[in-house]
Parts: structure tokens; sequence; C-alpha cells
């Protein structure tokens, strides 16, 4: 007969384990969550390998190359390479509106774009 002791272990055990595997699944969530737009398979980019835009044609934010930033309504290449330096210096957007962190776009830019993924 396995003791209290013993027992109380085992599910500490495996409770941190569900905890950690919970924790693995919300990250997935989270980068997943910032896949902004979709386009049409005319507007992609060729190479998937180096590509932001998801299966389903979104955009991602976290990992859209400049080419593909531009893509999104009130991005040029000037707020794409800042959106591409400051994910560099700052590590990948944790929610849409950090976005307005990025020097030139402003918060009704951010909306736009939430706006466009919400209705699609």
């Amino acid at each position: 007969m396995i003791k209290k002791k013993s027992l109380k272990i085992i599910l500490a055990v495996i409770l941190f384990v569900l905890i950690g595997s919970f924790g693995m699944v919300l990250e997935k969530f989270e980068r997943d969550s910032f896949v902004v737009e979709t386009v049409t398979q005319d507007e992609s980019v060729s190479s998937a390998a180096e590509s932001g835009i998801t299966e389903d044609g979104r955009i991602n934010i976290n990992t859209a190359p400049k080419e593909e930033l531009v893509l999104l309504d009130g991005i040029g290449e000037k707020l794409a390479e800042r959106i591409i330096k400051y994910r560099t210096e700052n590590g990948d957007f944790s929610v849409i509106e950090e976005l307005s962190l990025v020097s030139g776009i402003s918060e009704k830019t951010v909306e736009n774009i939430r706006d466009k993924k919400s209705a699609e």
C-alpha cells in the first residue's frame, strides 16, 4: 500500500506536469493569436519557410518579414522596418496593443488591423 506522503508527492508531480503542459499550450495560443490579417494567395510570399503567413493566409506580426508586414492596412515600408526593429530589440509582441509602442503607429492603425483580423 502507498503511504500518504508518497501519494502526496506523486500527486504533486502530476500536478506540476499538468501545469507545465498548460503553460506550453497557452504560450502557443498567445503566439498564434497575433496573426492579424488574411491575404490572398496572389499576395503571399512564395517561400513558405521564410514567411510569416500562416496556412490559412493570415499574417503573423511576430514572424512576418517586411514584405508581408506592408500588406497590413496602414503599414508601409518604414513602419514595417520599425516593427521588425521593435520586435528584435524587445521580443515578440505579447498583445496587439503593443504595436502602438512602435514609433509612427497610432492606436487607430492598431484598431484597423484588429478590425481586419476579427472581420475575417
